[in-house]
This record gives structure tokens, C-alpha cells and sequence, in this order.
């Protein structure tokens, strides 16, 4: 689908206004300051443009935009992760593998193979990655990289690309918006999380939850995103979901705060399993691909735990229904 319904059209210029909205407050917050956190600032609005402009197109695109969306977001993470792991240690012949298996599985999910993807690709991942450095006789830092090689291959293939499945929902009725909204729903609840924890932990934060992985952050975040995660949640629901049709608005609203639950839990795992990874090996930043955010590991970390986890939690609710 090349041309978008008028209410997708809608829902991402209401998206692009609350977008301008914010860079206009946070432009005017950094009137007449110049040192290095304003710069920063900055050039974190303008990926969050890029990261807009990028989404919209996607989701105009319908389930091809969205599947080439995240194929590259898959393989910008596994080059970042890579990085990370080490290269030397994975071998050029094992890396090129790596990344062809993301084309390659984005593809299947684009043709509606979503049944055996979900069943058989963690496997596959398992036996054709481990199989392939044992045969090429890379025994150094055997287990660590390839364990740690695998892991990347899971979250930012195999968990990211459950965002991509919500289009092949077992569906009665579609969104106002169209298929598109379920992906749209996951996206923005998990950012908005992201972003309301980080204000919320930046402003009110006093007690930490993580000090060893992630020290900024609190306690206060955490509840301030999924108050604000779950308000959401419930707002957009009508348009972006189908939880409000056939069902009572009692029922289709408990069904959507406990997404907003979900999403802003386990995007928070999401969160500190990145740290996690990076407090491991010593760096900050993934990458600097966003300038201002880091890399794309730092982006889609958050998704890469709450889009399986709402996923099975919609299919769920649709198949029971």
C-alpha cells in the first residue's frame, strides 16, 4: 500500500504537531546557552526529526516500509553490537553471515512466513551461527562471543522484528487508522516511555533502582513513565487499536492500561539490558549514528523487550476474543 488512508495521515500529522510542539519548548529552553549539553540537545531534536521523518515514511509504506524500517535498524544495532563483541573474535566469514541473515529473515516476514519465523528462527539462529564457527575452527573467546553474538542476532532480529508481526494480528476488524496502528501504538508508547522516565528520573529521581548498571535510574522515573505511558495508553487506544471495538469501553480500556503496564516494564528491561551490555565491555555510547542519542542500539533498545511482550499480549486478548 503506496497511499496512505486519511485517518493514518491524520494520526501522523497529529504525531508531527506534538513533535513540533516539543522543539519549540525545548528550543526556547535553550535560548542564549551554548556550552556542550546545549549543543547536545540539540542535535538530539533534529534525530528526533529524522527518526520522525523515517517512521512516518514506514508506516505510509504499510507493512514494507515498517519491514525495511527495521531490517536497517536491525543491521545498523548488529553492526553497533558487533563492535562491542568484537570483530576480530567473530571472523569476516561469520560477520558477512550475520548480517545477511537479516534480509533474508525481514523478507520471509514480509511474504507472511510469521507462523515459522516465530517457531523456528531462534533455532536456526542457534545451529547456523554456532555450527558455522565451529566448523571455521574459531575457538578464541569460543563461548563469550559466540553467546554474545547470538544475543545480538535474538534482540535486534528476532525480538525487534515482533513490531513487524503485529501486522499479521489474527484481526476481525482493523484500527481506525488501519494495520499500520498496532505498530504505531507499540512505537510511541515505547518511546514516550523512554522519554517520560528520563525527564520524570531527571527531575523527581532520589531513588535508584540500578546503581550498577545504570545509576540515572530511579525509582520516581520509572513510576512517572508508566503513569504517563498508561494515560496515553488508554487516550489513543480508540484510534490505533482495536481494543475499544465489540467490547466495552470498561474492557477495552483495562485491555489498554495493561499494555501501557507491559510496555513500560519491560521497555524499561529493554533499557538496562543495553547498559548492561555496554557496562561490559566499558563504553557509554553504542555508536554516534544519532547524534546526541548515541547509536541505534541506544534507539531501539527499549523495543527490543516491549514489542515481543505486546505482541503475545494483543495476540492473546485477539485470539481469546
Amino acid at each position: 500500500m503506496i497511499f496512505a488512508s486519511t485517518p493514518l495521515l491524520l494520526a501522523i500529522a497529529c504525531l508531527l504537531l506534538v513533535l513540533m510542539v516539543g522543539t519549540l519548548v525545548r528550543i526556547a529552553s535553550l535560548r542564549g546557552v551554548s556550552d556542550e549539553k546545549s549543543i547536545s540537545n540539540r542535535n538530539s531534536l533534529k534525530s528526533w526529526w529524522g527518526l520522525a521523518a523515517a517512521l512516518a515514511l514506514a508506516v505510509i509504506l504499510d507493512r514494507a516500509g515498517v519491514a525495511i524500517l527495521l531490517a536497517i535498524a536491525g543491521i545498523l544495532s548488529l553492526r553497533e553490537y558487533l563492535r562491542l563483541v568484537g570483530t576480530k573474535q567473530v571472523g569476516v566469514p561469520t560477520t558477512a553471515v550475520v548480517y545477511s541473515i537479516v534480509p533474508v529473515y525481514y523478507l520471509l516476514a514480509w511474504y507472511g512466513h510469521v507462523d515459522g519465523l516465530r517457531q523456528w528462527a531462534p533455532i536456526v539462529m542457534v545451529l547456523v551461527f554456532g555450527g558455522l564457527r565451529a566448523s571455521l575452527g574459531q575457538t578464541n573467546d569460543y563461548i563469550r562471543t559466540t553467546a554474545g553474538t547470538t544475543w545480538g542476532l535474538l534482540l535486534f532480529v528476532y525480538c525487534l522484528s515482533h513490531a513487524l508481526f503485529l501486522f499479521d494480528l489474527p484481526m476481525h476488524q482493523k484500527p481506525w487508522v488501519g494495520e499500520a496502528g498496532w505498530f504505531l501504538y507499540l512505537v510511541l508508547l515505547t518511546e514516550i516511555n523512554d522519554i517520560s522516565q528520563a525527564l520524570v528520573g531527571r527531575r523527581f529521581g532520589r531513588t535508584k533502582l540500578t546503581p550498577r548498571i545504570s545509576p540515572n535510574k530511579s525509582l520516581e522515573g520509572l513510576l512517572g513513565g508508566l503513569a504517563v505511558t498508561i494515560l496515553l495508553a488508554i487516550l489513543i487506544a480508540p484510534w490505533l487499536t482495536t481494543f475499544m471495538q465489540d467490547r466495552s469501553w470498561r474492557i477495552g480500556g483495562l485491555f489498554a492500561m495493561l499494555s501501557g503496564i507491559l510496555i513500560a516494564l519491560f521497555g524499561f528491561l529493554g533499557d538496562i539490558n543495553k547498559s548492561g551490555i555496554k557496562r561490559d565491555v566499558g563504553v557509554k555510547d553504542s555508536g554516534t549514528f544519532l547524534p546526541g542519542q548515541g547509536g541505534m542500539m541506544d534507539r531501539i533498545d527499549s523495543l527490543t523487550f516491549s514489542a515481543p511482550v505486546f505482541y503475545y499480549f494483543v495476540r492473546f486478548i485477539l485470539v481469546r476474543s
